[in-house]
């Protein structure tokens, strides 16, 4: 049986062709061979491409072989992973502060599309939110991870032409997938408050907490909000630095803040301690109402008629007497039955 499945697989091995051209030799099995494949060390058809060629165990250079496709002539090899961006996007990027269809600045640039639509509008609620609660505003113009800008474009030449007019600003240049790339410059204003080291920690607190993720997407998030925390500091002492002084030449109160939101923060923060002072008073009483009736609870056991021990009518002159130590806790959780005087003694 085996010679016959032997033979079989010479014949599925055979190839066919069309008339007139020359047939490839067949395979001659040697008694050797015959021999092996009784004693299982030759497998029939299992080294189907070994007929190929001359050589043993050669593949079919034609059928294995993936030829890719060449390039189309003046195609450039490297167009995915491109280091430049194109004149329209520069244009887009840097011809003035972009605005939305009511007119608010969009904090958020990116004419490329780097983020996807949904991303998008995430990170763009967040900074619209922080120049709502904050007096700096936040502008982040979103770059590829290897993407360069020509040299006449630097972000202390953007913050010169876009932002020195408007007040206390914040600008970053942000290379998606790559926050060890970013770049920030902060106005005039703020520059005079925080020295250059507190700008560099700052950055360098946004880039480490980017990189607590892996998707550029998330990274992106946790470098915005470190960064929005760090401009909130610095603000804060922007405000204690513009505050008048007392006669004695000790910071005075201010009536009116000077961050935007200011007194809705306070307010909030106002009705939430007034609702924790309610909750821990209600509780307190609570806990007040149960301790007093606690106190005042008093468990009687009934006595119980048992009929005569041993046909006796009364035991012989000694009794037993159990005894709780407290009156205000339940029988069932007094698990020690010790009388009053003996944890005196």
């Amino acid at each position: 049986m085996r010679r016959i499945a032997a033979w079989g697989a010479i014949l599925a091995l055979t190839v066919q062709t069309g008339p007139g051209e020359d047939l490839p030799p067949l395979p001659v099995w040697s008694p050797s061979d015959f021999e092996k494949v009784e004693k299982g060390e030759i497998i029939p058809g299992h080294d189907f491409f070994g007929i190929f060629g001359t050589n043993s165990g050669g593949k079919p250079p034609d059928l294995l072989e993936e030829k890719l496709p060449e390039p189309l002539p003046g195609e450039s090899e490297s167009v995915e992973f491109s280091t430049e961006i194109s004149r329209a996007h520069l244009i887009l990027y840097f011809k003035g502060i972009p605005t939305d269809v009511d007119g608010e600045p969009v904090h958020l640039i990116d004419p490329q599309d780097l983020l996807a639509q949904q991303e998008f509008r995430d990170r763009q609620s967040f900074l619209k939110y922080h120049a709502g609660e904050s007096n700096i505003d936040l502008f982040v113009y979103l770059f590829d991870a290897r993407q360069e800008l020509p040299e006449d474009i630097t972000i202390e030449s953007v913050y010169r032409d876009l932002y020195s007019q408007r007040g206390p600003v914040a600008v970053v240049f942000y290379y998606l997938g790559m926050p060890e790339r970013a770049q920030l410059v902060l106005s005039g204003a703020i520059r005079a408050v925080a020295s250059e080291d507190e700008q560099s920690r700052a950055l360098r607190a946004s880039v480490q907490e980017a990189f607590e993720k892996s998707d550029p997407a998330y990274q992106l998030d946790n470098f915005l909000v470190e960064l929005s925390i760090r401009l909130y500091w610095i603000e804060r002492e922007m405000a204690g630095l513009h505050q008048p002084k007392a006669a004695d030449g000790t910071a005075g109160a201010v009536a009116k803040t000077n961050v935007k939101g200011g007194d809705k923060t306070w307010g909030l923060v106002q009705a939430a301690a007034m609702w924790i002072g309610i909750l821990l008073g209600a509780g307190g009483i609570c806990w007040l109402v149960h301790y007093l009736v606690a106190r005042r609870l008093r468990y009687v056991f009934p006595e119980v008629e048992t009929g005569p021990l041993l046909g006796a009518p009364h035991a012989a002159g000694v009794g037993a007497v159990v005894s709780f130590s407290s009156a205000q806790i339940p029988p069932s959780q007094q698990r020690d039955q010790v009388p009053d005087y003996l944890q005196r003694m």
